[in-house]
């Protein structure tokens, strides 16, 4: 295998270990225990509903989209983190990956039925990736269930002809039996379609069955008149048939311990966005109330915030793609009541292009010491271009009020991915905000740049600590250079303030927290981690094969530490690997 990285010695050691025990289960036939399975993640009259119950259930991981990490640490613990990062598994054989904006990670193992002599070869941990993606031979899209250990599919179902499925799928019991659901939200031809499926796995000693599972399908609701998906006003966004498409947002809006479906869409018909709430249970549902935003043409996804213990409130921005004004609006979470009106947003730029490709959704997060959350809110135009100095904007703005607490603009670029707000001394307010941007870098060609950098929120106004300009690496189209995928941090090195990983063009990098700099991490992360394809894809964090090692999942493939991953195969005769080809680098 390639050589250690920064790591420390009792990684080596325990490394050693796992070695020496495994060669000798072919030689002395040692019985191994098999994994225990994970505890059901279903927790009965729960209040309010906990949007973590799932390892990374929806886009962003949580109902705030602050970028909550799963418990890691550098060198102890349950969860270590990746300070050598190799591809362990690639789940599709094209070049496009998955097709939705997010990754999701789900516990299935409550739904998982096994012959007892295919415990250790299915999946005993029971996590999956969720993955929409088109079929090789069809137009249609595929809803795939990927095993986390060995990229194998476990599941998967037709949709149909849908237009590009963008949408992320969001995971909850629907009807409160234990077994997690999927919701689907996508546009076809005609209509907005949102499908809730409960997969039933089921493996033996020859494998998964994957096919047959049709019957699954709990209910379906359809619009004829709302889109998810809507023409871009970006140019060559456009001319590569490539929608502005929200994020659903599932979150308990009444706090009563069942989520609700939350969607921003358009109505095609009069071309106003709307944000509309859908409850979640056993058959097909009525709106609980549906809110047209008169203002603004394109929506940002919705998020979600909990002012005290019984008021929560739906928050989203729209923009005119003619004009580049922004509006916020903030909905009572249970009646949909519009309780401010629109408020119009300062320091928007004049611009006829935006989104280039989709509408930030705005951050719940803490920017003070009351008890009260706030928000930060993304201006996504650039109002130089290629010039440096007035990139995106970033707002911070009280959510019982109105007022700003700081605006800043990021050094260049254009911004399709929302922030990632930071608290570095665990105080419960956050004191960095992190982003990513993309610019055009020539005016006679569309080669573009990327840009990853980090504020300090303790100045006042908030202050650049650095910025990196990333590039794509291997060849590819212009389209892969926009940065679309958000920032997320990890404590890799166990020093100073978390690193920052982030997926741009066909590569994943990280960036020391303090300084910007690659190079003071680990000799793993050096250099970019080159992907097989394109990566627009929010990442979804969890240990997926079982190694205690995090995982990051971008789409459909996922990225590990670098170990001699070694396991007994069912009989005790021989060994598998993990990735299932290993680097003799």
């Amino acid at each position: 295998m390639g050589s250690v990285s920064h790591s420390v010695a009792g990684r080596r050691l325990s490394a050693s270990i796992i070695v020496l025990l495994m060669l000798m289960v072919s030689f002395t036939h040692i019985e191994f225990s098999r994994f225990e399975d994970n505890n059901s993640v279903f927790e009965s009259n729960q209040l309010p509903w906990n949007d973590q119950e799932q390892p990374w259930g929806q886009y962003g991981g949580t109902a705030t989209r602050n970028g909550s990490m799963p418990d890691h640490n550098s060198s102890s613990g349950n969860m270590l983190s990746i300070d050598d990062p190799v591809i362990n598994w690639v789940a599709l054989d094209d070049d496009i990956g998955s097709d939705a904006y997010g990754s999701i990670i789900g516990n299935f193992s409550e739904s998982l039925t096994v012959s007892p002599g295919a415990v250790e070869r299915c999946t005993p941990s029971g996590l999956f990736a969720v993955i929409l993606h088109d079929s090789t031979t069809t137009s249609s899209t595929k809803l795939s269930l990927i095993a986390g250990d060995d990229a194998a599919t476990a599941w998967r179902v037709d949709l149909g002809d849908t237009r590009a499925a963008r949408s992320t799928p969001v995971l909850v019991d629907v009807d409160l039996d234990g077994k997690i659901e999927i919701v689907v939200v996508y546009d076809t031809d005609n209509s907005l379609t949102v499908d809730v499926w409960s997969p039933e796995l089921s493996c033996d000693e020859s494998g998964w069955q994957t096919g047959g599972h049709s019957n699954e399908l709990v209910w379906s609701w359809t619009n004829t008149d709302y889109r998810i998906g809507i023409t871009s006003p970006h140019f060559q966004t456009r001319q590569s048939n490539h929608l502005s498409v929200t994020q659903p947002l599932l979150a308990d809006l009444e706090l009563d311990g069942t989520p609700e479906l939350v969607l921003t869409v358009v109505d095609s018909t009069t071309d106003n966005p709307h944000i509309l709430s859908l409850p979640l249970g056993s058959n097909s549902p009525t709106e609980n109330w549906d809110v047209t935003l008169d203002r603004g043409t394109h929506p940002s996804d919705p998020v979600w915030a909990q002012l005290d213990g019984q008021n929560t409130v739906v928050v989203a921005t729209t923009i005119d793609e003619n004009s580049g004004n922004m509006w916020v609006w903030r909905l009572d979470g249970s009646t949909g009541s519009n309780d401010w009106g629109r408020v119009s947003l300062s320091g928007t730029d004049t611009d006829s292009d935006a989104p280039r490709l989709r509408l930030p959704s705005p951050v719940v997060t803490q920017l003070d010491s009351d008890a009260a959350p706030e928000m930060i809110l993304t201006v996504p135009t650039d109002a130089n271009g290629r010039t440096v100095g007035l990139g995106a904007r970033f707002i911070g703005m009280e959510l019982t009020s109105t007022e700003e607490l700081f605006s800043f603009r990021t050094i260049n670029g254009y911004a399709d991915a929302p922030p990632l707000p930071i608290d570095l001394d665990m105080d419960g307010v956050d004191d960095r905000l992190c982003w990513t941007t993309w610019y055009s870098a020539s005016s006679v060609t569309f080669d573009r740049e990327g840009m990853v950098g980090c504020h300090n929120l303790d100045n006042d106004p908030p202050t650049e600590e650095w910025s990196k300009v990333m590039n794509r690496g291997a060849s590819g189209n212009d389209n892969d250079e926009i940065a679309v995928s958000p920032p997320a941090w990890m404590d890799i090195d166990g020093e100073g303030d978390p690193e920052i990983v982030i997926a741009f063009g066909k590569r994943i990098f990280a960036f020391e927290g303090d300084t910007g700099y690659s190079n003071e991490i680990s000799e793993g992360w050096d250099d970019p981690l080159s992907m097989p394809h394109r990566v627009w894809s929010a990442p979804a964090f969890a240990d997926m094969d079982g190694d205690g090692f995090l995982d990051i999942l971008y789409g459909d493939t996922l990225v590990s530490q670098r170990l001699l991953d070694l396991a007994p195969l069912p009989d005790n005769n021989g060994i598998s690997f993990n990735p299932a080809t290993p680097d003799p680098g």
